[in-house]
């Protein structure tokens, strides 16, 4: 269930023989060559505390693809309509998420972080599986130790697969040094069904929980190893890979060579298997928002978490989002280094009403002007700062509204008055969107106390029972084990039940219906959570939502105070059919024969 980026103290012990051999072994590109010695090796994988230090630092990379300041500090929903890179920065044509939504990614140019540190630890995993027979451990440890490597190495091959498609699979192979490397990418398929059985493996040996203060109670659990074999199906089933073979794919290194319905079952059984468990539960603490969950870093405090990266418990701050999306004007003692990246309207736009109907629906109770942001579904006033929406710690000023208006801004530099000097649209540091994201971010004004060392969520429950929705809706339509699905997270919302109890969910839904309410309530309950990307490629619509322009709320204030509204342009962005997948580097082409490209790259 919840998982350590390094040692904790008392395996402190990773001593430099290890670590010489985990660099040696991890350092250069996509399967590298480095002679390792023979005494080394023996030597660590001879002691049972050396060998778990190679086993956690597998752990060292697990939110890399999550990690919200992945790419000049931004995450990929800046690449999508969800989010913009910081357009007032000079820097901004150096982003590359600004980059990938230009359509401006090719295969020399292309990052290759995803591609080297998968590789990087699939071979670190191999090494381990390899020597695992000789650390001296009971049988029922070393079973433990396996299903964490087995584990890790499926996750890595799966941020693989997710970017590229079907991929080089090499099994238990290390390769030696002078030994030839020249492996060709596996089908889509056959990526697939290896990563799905080596988690059924992993799953096997993992506790299902951890006993209440245990020394282990942030690493694997049986559920991590399910929901994301869940989430695998669930992507393999979605239409971009199950629509049949496509003709620019002849070794179906991008699609399956023929559509299968039956693939969604397999998704949902899997969702339905994690929550069998009956060990996790939505974070709902009475009237608390779900908001707050981010924000608590001990696992016992977690109960809707599956997968979580955690900081180093020497971290002297963990401020990764606020470093990167804080308003200015909450200052540097909440992390603010510089503004990287802001919400679009489009985001704001797909949150609906406290009723749980959405802003287009006449009945939902929806206005423009100042009531714009009134009676709007909870999670939208903790997801996304807007105009006068929530607090920032001024330092002596205390709590104050955060303003983004432009216009006749108070000339008083006291924060208590208003902070659009910094804030507002069209400031240097302000937004160039009208709104900032507030999700995840610290929220010491509330008298709360610290939260630093903060863990990524890499998955929870609510994911867990969207992905179960989806996958039986596009199966058998919405049953009513969908609807209780849905209407469970947004009663956790806060949402207002109504007096039929549906939440505004609409009584008898075609699945077609009910496939466009499961995408838009993806989009609300995990946004920022790395979902939105690679949502919008696996169903196949990015063409509509990426190839068109973002947009953002211009909020002029008169002398009088009082405000007018303009929905504003911020950006057009760009997507070719290429796009569905990062292409393989060029770097890796040259130096591997077998390896082939994707298609349009």
């Amino acid at each position: 269930m919840y998982i350590m980026k390094y040692l904790n103290s008392k395996d402190a012990l990773l001593i430099p023989v290890a670590i010489i051999i985990l660099l040696s072994a991890c350092k250069k590109d996509f399967l590298e060559q480095k002679k390792l010695s023979a005494i080394d090796e023996t030597a660590v994988f001879k002691d049972s505390v050396r060998a778990k230090g190679v086993v956690n630092n597998l752990y060292s990379n697990l939110g890399m693809s999550f990690n919200s300041r992945r790419y000049n500090n931004t995450p990929l929903d800046a690449a999508t309509d969800d989010a913009e890179p910081n357009l007032y920065d000079n820097g901004i044509a150096s982003y590359y998420t600004y980059k990938l939504s230009n359509g401006a990614i090719n295969s020399s140019n292309v990052d290759k972080d995803v591609w080297n540190k998968s590789y990087q630890m699939i071979r670190a995993a191999n090494i381990y599986i390899k020597n695992k027979d000789n650390v001296p451990l009971t049988a029922d440890t070393k079973n433990f130790w396996l299903a964490q490597v087995k584990f890790l190495r499926a996750w890595y091959y799966f941020i693989l697969l997710k970017h590229y498609g079907g991929i080089p699979l090499i099994g238990d192979k290390v390769f030696e040094d002078g030994e030839s490397i020249n492996v060709p990418r596996s089908s889509y398929e056959d990526c697939v069904n290896y990563i799905v059985a080596e988690l059924d493996q992993a799953a096997v040996f993992l506790p299902t929980t951890y006993p209440v203060g245990d020394s282990e109670d942030r690493r694997i659990t049986k559920g991590a190893a399910l929901a994301v074999k869940a989430r695998v199906l669930l992507y393999a089933a979605s239409p971009l890979f199950n629509s049949g073979a496509r003709s620019d794919d002849p070794d179906h290194y991008v699609s399956y060579a023929a559509a299968d319905n039956e693939r969604w079952k397999k998704a949902a059984d899997a969702a339905k298997a994690v929550i069998g468990l009956n060990v996790y539960s939505l974070y709902n603490l009475g009237a608390a928002p779900f908001y707050e969950q981010f924000l608590k870093n001990t696992p016992r405090d977690l109960p809707e978490a599956v997968l979580v990266y955690w900081q180093p418990a020497n971290t002297s701050n963990n401020f990764y989002v606020e470093n990167s999306a804080n308003p200015v004007s909450r200052g540097t003692n909440n992390g603010y280094q510089g503004l990287k990246y802001i919400p679009t309207q489009e985001l704001v736009d797909a949150f609906g009403m406290k009723n749980g109907l959405p802003i287009t629906d006449p009945a939902s109770g929806y206005s423009d002007g100042d009531n714009m942001y009134s009676n709007r579904d909870p999670r939208l006033t903790y997801t996304v700062h807007y105009n006068g929406a929530l607090r920032y710690m001024g330092g002596a000023f205390g709590d104050q509204p955060v303003y983004t208006y432009t216009g006749v801004i108070p000339t008083s530099t006291n924060r208590s008055v208003t902070s659009a000097s910094d804030d507002g649209m069209y400031r240097p540091t302000g937004t160039p969107t009208g709104y900032f994201r507030f999700k995840s971010m610290n929220n010491f004004g509330t008298g709360s106390g610290s939260e630093l060392y903060r863990p990524w969520t890499l998955m929870r429950y609510a994911e867990v029972l969207l992905n179960a929705a989806e996958a039986t809706n596009e199966y058998s339509g919405p049953t009513t084990e969908v609807y209780d699905w849905l209407k469970s997270i947004r009663q956790r919302a806060l949402i207002t039940a109504g007096t039929n109890g549906m939440y505004g969910l609409k009584p008898g839904m075609t699945k077609d219906e009910m496939r466009e309410v499961i995408r838009n309530e993806r989009r609300v309950e995990l946004a920022f959570e790395e979902h939105r990307f690679w949502d919008v490629r696996r169903w196949k619509i990015a063409p509509q939502t990426e190839n068109k322009e973002t947009h953002g709320m211009e909020i002029t204030r008169d002398a009088t105070g009082k405000y007018s509204y303009r929905r504003v342009v911020v950006r057009k962005h760009t997507f070719t059919n290429a796009m569905y997948f990062f292409p393989i580097p060029q770097t890796e082409l040259v130096k591997s024969s077998a390896l082939k490209q994707n298609p349009g790259y």
